[in-house]
């Protein structure tokens, strides 16, 4: 089982258009101060936030209790005009957790938390897909900067439609860098379809917490990168020194 959870800024629409017509640059500095303070508390509980369209956050949740995130609301009305609230739920795959955890945001009247989470929800562990090109800063040379960027869009779909038919979630972390989740029975096929996409690497940890698993997909990845040889996947699994 895995649990996933929602964020949303409440009322984050009616505050934005209280701002004027001179309100980007308040906008996009506001949500870069949430933003952080929430991507740092979410990692200090092994948890991964990702945000979809600012005032809708997703994460992949580990063992936390509810009081963790209690304080997480507690300590992010510092930086945000708006309340927050964050639902929380269980499911057979990342999607369907995201599913359920969705439903129960929007069965929410006012901000809090609702955590939909069964004492039966026995967390498997999850895989976490790192992947990135060889050289794609050096296309650059060869198109635009916009170019490369509408290329790794394109990709980004190709990855999500993939992971997303397969029960998991990912996200573009910047660069020409992704990362997935994804269920681990799932696993042995997503490997293959990452194989083959030509320049593509793959570093995947496999850990009950996000970023612990997270942080082994990246250390499988950066030992491709090392080695410089013909691997394009390597795994690294419960156990590994991170």
């Amino acid at each position: 089982m895995y649990r996933v959870g929602v964020v949303e800024l409440v009322g984050y629409r009616f505050w934005t258009e209280s701002l004027g017509s001179d309100r980007e640059w308040i906008i996009q500095t506001t949500q870069a101060r949430i933003y952080n303070t929430l991507h740092k508390e979410f990692s200090n509980i092994g948890s991964f936030l990702y945000s979809l369209r600012y005032d809708y956050m997703v994460f992949v949740d580990g063992d936390s209790k509810p009081q963790n995130y209690i304080n997480i609301l507690n300590k992010v009305k510092d930086v945000s005009p708006v309340p927050l609230r964050i639902a929380i739920s269980c499911g057979k795959t990342p999607i369907e957790a995201q599913g359920k955890a969705t439903k129960a945001l929007l069965s929410m009247e006012v901000h809090g938390l609702i955590f939909d989470v069964p004492n039966k929800c026995c967390l498997s562990p999850i895989a976490a897909i790192h992947s990135d090109f060889n050289d794609f800063t050096g296309k650059i040379k060869e198109a635009s900067i916009y170019e490369t960027y509408f290329e790794l869009t394109k990709f980004y779909v190709k990855l999500k439609s993939f992971i997303m038919r397969n029960g998991g979630l990912t996200f573009y972390l910047g660069g020409d860098n992704f990362v997935s989740f994804l269920p681990i029975k799932k696993l042995n096929k997503a490997i293959r379809f990452l194989k083959k996409i030509p320049y593509l690497k793959s570093g995947i940890g496999v850990h009950e917490i996000p970023r612990i698993a997270l942080t082994l997909a990246t250390k499988a990845l950066d030992e491709i990168r090392e080695n410089r040889g013909n691997a394009k996947v390597k795994v690294l699994s419960l156990g590994e020194n991170v």
